[in-house]
């Protein structure tokens, strides 16, 4: 193989790049949260890249050896508010179980601190982690 056609095939191959890594729509959900409405979402990947040190989003799944499980999510944004909220409701720990590490989430609870709702998004147009 030449040296032309060797430059010549990187070329292509970073066009080709180029144009993956741009095609599609793509969003970024920083942490949200709105203490009054007692909702937060975003997306782990828009926490994860943030310059900030600060913001997050998580949920946590726990079993014990009674058989018994709960769940937990919590959120942070950037100006520190912080909220978390905990369930033992089986749909609730089975929806927590579907987060994967690029999700979006989305997360409700009530005036007692008890998860009220939770909702999870997998999408190619979110965010990934890239750090």
């Amino acid at each position: 193989m030449t040296k032309k056609n060797v430059v010549l095939g990187c070329a292509v191959a970073s066009l080709l790049a180029g144009t993956v890594a741009w095609a599609g729509s793509w969003y970024s959900y920083p942490v949200f949260v709105d203490q009054t409405g007692r909702k937060a979402y975003g997306t782990l990947g828009a926490a994860r890249n943030s310059n900030d040190p600060v913001q997050f989003i998580s949920c946590d799944t726990h079993a014990y050896a009674d058989g018994s499980k709960n769940m937990s999510c919590a959120a942070k944004t950037t100006a520190g508010t912080y909220v978390y909220c905990a369930s033992s409701v089986a749909a609730l720990v089975d929806a927590a179980q579907g987060i994967s590490g690029d999700s979006f989430v989305y997360f409700e609870w009530n005036t007692s601190g008890a998860c009220t709702y939770l909702g999870v998004g997998n999408s190619s147009e979110y965010e990934p982690k890239l750090q």
